[in-house]
């Protein structure tokens, strides 16, 4: 895995929501491998370095009767992640300025604990300590995140962090530091860029997904901060020593011979026996740098057969779209699908067609039926043994429980609050599938605190033509059909307003913005 493959919210110090670690995602992996997950609408969840709530504050607003607590040795992170939850007023949430090392038995026992960002970046002290969390204050059917930075990936990472010491370290002033470290970046980027050498080439390749990073992260974080990072076998080594087991991975495709060549998945074969080692040669022959690792105790029964069957008490989301009418091959940013049997199209089209809502199968099954006019006794079958091979490589989701997301543009349109809470003050927004993302979209930023579902469209409409008059808006619209710019009229004003806010309102409906 090399370092593009790591988005930025998954490097340490950064304060986002990560859907990857949420309840849901962990339950449902749980619920494929055999096990019964703890009711994720009672559950108890604990953040270890929560940062500021960003991620857990959303899991808070979606199980609204479930206890969430996160925990971080920044005051002023507790201070900001709790005026937000003031502001949206939940009370099933508790942000505490603690450290890692102060928790013991009385602190409470956890359905899920998750520690994001900081495995790698702690002393062996504190490592230690966030394996007996997971032993002593997770449930008995608990499920435990862990991510951490793995070898082989980061070794060449080290190469390049050792270089950089090396020359930076007779500075001390911090401006020349990082100049100096960008140096040695454009050095090594320029120095590789036309080789035919596969050393070269690869340095050059990591040093290219470096520089694409946030500053902070590569001339900080990578170079001054403690960064250590581990082999997977290493790691589930000191897992044992608490008595915890490998539940998988977050991303289950890793954890698949898939997308290895033909006579790789022939030769991880004789590693079939023992997962952790066929897990490890897996992470070496990807190079692999970054792991969201799911534990759970030992004595936790798991199966690894996993069943299509299972399927069928899940929610399924996919947002593939069909590449030509005839529809026999769909694809998304993750891969794509093909099949010639046609109530797996007509599934797909429907997920297609209803993304980013999560689908009942029972509905997923009846849609289809209904567009193809099949009820052949094995439809349900080819359907969930398409949709388990797709889930299996990414490019399909399965959730444990329906989210509140709508497709549906109403009336009285409402957004999330949380999302409408942060539109005011910036451009990175939540949406409901615990995502964050940049909103460039001004006019969806102006909308949003108003998407309360009180505001009319009528209402709402009013609001833009006052600010475009007032010019506390300013519109770069252009003709659909030749590209040029247009200026808004008294003539064309109420049509262009019209379809802008009907096109502003979609958009919040395909980004998981909008509540049902």
């Amino acid at each position: 895995m090399t370092l593009a493959q790591i988005a930025f919210d998954e490097l340490p110090n950064t304060c986002n929501a990560m859907p990857y670690s949420q309840p849901d995602r962990l339950a449902t992996l749980a619920t494929l491998f055999g096990m019964t997950p703890p009711s994720l609408t009672t559950c108890s969840v604990l953040e270890l370095g929560c940062c500021d709530g960003s991620n857990i504050i959303p899991t808070a607003y979606t199980l609204p009767k479930a206890n969430i607590v996160g925990i971080d040795s920044s005051e002023q992170n507790i201070k900001t992640g709790q005026a937000t939850i003031d502001a949206l007023k939940l009370a099933n949430i508790n942000l505490k300025h603690t450290n890692i090392l102060d928790i013991d038995a009385d602190f409470g026992q956890f359905d899920y604990i998750i520690a994001h960002g900081i495995f790698s970046w702690v002393s062996p002290e504190v490592q230690a300590k966030i394996f007996s969390i997971c032993e002593h204050n997770l449930t008995s059917n608990g499920i435990a995140y862990i991510s951490f930075n793995t070898k082989p990936g980061c070794n060449v990472n080290n190469t390049i962090r050792d270089m950089m010491q090396y020359l930076s370290a007779p500075v001390d002033d911090p401006a020349v530091k990082i100049n100096q470290h960008k140096a040695l970046l454009k050095f090594l980027l320029d120095s590789t860029k036309e080789t035919k050498d596969h050393y070269e080439s690869f340095i050059g390749e990591e040093v290219n997904n470096l520089i694409q990073l946030p500053e902070t992260f590569v001339c900080k974080e990578l170079v001054e901060e403690k960064n250590e990072a581990l082999y997977f076998h290493e790691f589930m080594e000191q897992a044992k020593t608490h008595n915890l087991k490998y539940l998988g991975d977050a991303f289950l495709h890793t954890m698949l011979s898939d997308s290895f060549s033909a006579p790789q998945k022939d030769s991880l074969q004789m590693f079939n026996s023992d997962l952790i080692v066929q897990e490890q040669m897996m992470d070496i022959l990807s190079n692999r740098q970054f792991r969201h690792t799911i534990l759970c105790h030992k004595d936790i029964e798991l199966t690894r057969n996993l069943s299509s069957e299972i399927l069928a008490d899940l929610y399924i989301t996919s947002s593939m779209q069909p590449v030509s009418d005839s529809y026999e091959k769909f694809e998304n940013s993750r891969g794509t699908i093909s099949t010639p049997k046609l109530i797996v199209q007509a599934a797909l089209r429907y997920l297609g067609n209803e993304w980013p809502r999560a689908i009942p199968f029972n509905e997923l099954l009846e849609q289809a039926r209904k567009i193809t006019q099949s009820n052949a006794a094995t439809d349900q079958e080819t359907i969930t043994n398409t949709l388990l091979m797709g889930y299996s490589k990414g490019i399909i989701e399965l959730q444990s429980q329906p989210t509140a997301i709508t497709t549906t543009v109403s009336e009285f349109p409402k957004a999330s609050p949380l999302a409408s809470l942060q539109a005011k003050h910036s451009a990175k927004i939540t949406n409901l599938r615990n995502e964050w993302l940049i909103v460039k979209n001004t006019v969806c930023l102006h909308l949003l605190p108003y998407l309360d579902g009180k505001h009319s469209q009528a209402d709402l409409l009013n609001l833009l033509e006052n600010w475009v008059m007032e010019d506390k808006l300013s519109l770069n619209i252009t003709n659909q059909k030749t590209g040029e710019p247009l200026t808004l009229t008294e003539s064309n004003r109420q049509e262009i307003l019209e379809k802008l806010l009907a096109d502003t309102l979609n958009f919040t409906a395909k980004t998981a913005l909008l509540i049902s």
